[in-house]
């Protein structure tokens, strides 16, 4: 039997076996890089929705305590990440560069995710309405308020006298 006969014969059978797990082979490796895509993405948009609240929103950290994971494959991001990492550190040289920094990381993933026309100062773009800065204030005069009450009260209905106050206070109590 030679090769043209042997394909004639069994060419079909092979083609129906293999062609579906080529597919199946060629689906799952696009589904897993479409699924890295979007870890990335959802990344990259946790980053840029929290990037200027304060104090820094826990959703924040979390975005970058990932990036090591999400972009394992991309030494550009990593090493951006890296810089601005230490760049936190306020014992760092680099601290009072640390928005620069962060701009640097946020133009490297933007470029893994092909967003390359996206210039730092467009990622350094926010806004935020009056609205959220005059409620943080309003937030900061009813804490201090209440610690105030707190620190000079026996509880809420009673007030310390100026001895029992002054006496409170050198405790630290």
């Amino acid at each position: 039997m030679n090769v043209s006969q042997f394909l004639k014969d069994y060419g079909e059978i092979i083609s129906v076996t293999l062609i579906p797990i080529l597919i199946f082979y060629v689906g799952k490796k696009l589904q897993d890089r479409d699924s890295k895509n979007q870890a990335k993405l959802k990344l990259f948009l946790g980053i840029m929705a929290n990037r200027r609240k304060v104090p820094p929103s826990i959703d924040l950290a979390d975005c970058l305590n990932q990036i090591d994971v999400v972009f394992q494959d991309n030494k550009k991001v990593r090493i951006a990440w890296r810089a601005y990492f230490d760049s936190l550190n306020p014992h760092s040289q680099h601290n009072a560069n640390a928005n620069s920094f962060f701009l640097d990381l946020l133009s490297e993933i933007a470029n893994d995710l092909n967003y390359r026309d996206l210039k730092q100062t467009e990622l350094d773009r926010f806004y935020r309405p009056q609205y959220y800065d005059d409620l943080a204030n309003t937030q900061e005069i009813y804490f201090r308020e209440y610690l105030r009450i707190l620190q000079r009260s026996k509880n809420l209905a009673e007030p310390f006298s100026e001895e029992e106050y002054l006496e409170h206070i050198k405790n630290g109590k």
